[in-house]
């Protein structure tokens, strides 16, 4: 299955923050591109969902979901943005 874009993370995002995370602003640990959780290469065909950067294909974000409860991990971003509203 190919990537879709990080807009797919939107309605999880949400109901994990309250707010849209796709404004997100982020640099990539791996190659230090710059940019926003929607730009991402997201990956939903595993156990979890998986976004990487698109030029280096970092893993930036993993997100699970068990028993109803979200676990999040973000091993490639540096300088996470978050947004105010």
């Amino acid at each position: 299955m190919g990537s879709l874009d990080g807009n797919a993370l939107a309605g999880v995002m949400h109901d994990i923050f309250a707010r849209d995370m796709t404004t997100m602003g982020y640099k990539c640990t791996g190659c230090g591109r710059t940019g926003v959780l929607a730009e991402t290469a997201v990956y939903m065909s595993g156990p979890g969902t998986v976004a990487r950067c698109r030029d280096c294909d970092t893993i930036l974000v993993m997100l699970t979901e068990r028993h109803g409860t979200h676990c999040i991990d973000m091993p490639g971003l540096s300088q996470p943005v978050f947004p105010l509203a």
